[in-house]
């Protein structure tokens, strides 16, 4: 793809490059490129929940009724976080830095990926809370397991019968100020 006149984008990989075209699947796009994907794939996050709420316990039937939606109390807020929702999302969209942009680089903000921007909107739908096992069942693990993958992939023993060397672990933080605090712990 030759950069057209007026595109930013000077030097753009050949269309065959196959790793570019992988690593730009992950990743919105400065133009928004690749948002039905990600439109497709938060629908389908959104369905698979509704699916698992209306598959738990079927048998409690509904908690709210048409009938309450349909009161005014119940549009006036709806329409009221609706508002709510769009004006901080105008205000977002002027007021925040183009970090997704290639035009803009600097400090530590860049375009976060797809499977991550899904996986953070997955997690918060099912309030996953990392307290303990019983609470976070599969997040837990995936937690252990990634802590493992971390301890192999900087060559730390991870093998419980080995009995030379320490056995390493590591678990997910809730951000980089808290995981630095850990570091020297």
């Amino acid at each position: 793809m030759a950069s057209e006149p007026g595109n930013l984008y000077t030097h753009i990989p050949s269309e065959g490059d196959i790793s570019h075209q992988t690593i730009i699947s992950y990743f919105l796009g400065p133009q928004a490129e690749n948002f039905r994907y990600f439109r497709d794939n938060i629908t389908t996050i959104l369905d698979e929940q509704r699916d698992a709420r209306l598959n738990y316990c079927p048998q409690d039937g509904e908690f709210i009724s048409s009938k309450v939606q349909a009161s005014k109390a119940f549009r006036m807020s709806t329409k009221k976080i609706s508002n709510a929702v769009r004006k901080a999302a105008q205000l977002l969209g002027r007021h925040s830095l183009p970090f997704w942009s290639p035009r803009y680089a600097a400090h530590m903000c860049m375009d976060i990926s797809m499977p991550a921007l899904l996986g953070y909107f997955m997690t918060m739908l099912y309030n996953p809370n990392n307290v303990s096992i019983e609470v976070s069942p599969l997040t837990t693990l995936a937690e252990m397991e990634a802590g493992q993958q971390l301890c192999r992939l900087f060559g730390y023993n991870t093998d419980r019968n080995n009995e030379e060397l320490p056995v390493a672990w590591g678990h997910i933080t809730c951000g980089g100020t808290v995981a630095n605090l850990e570091s020297i712990w």
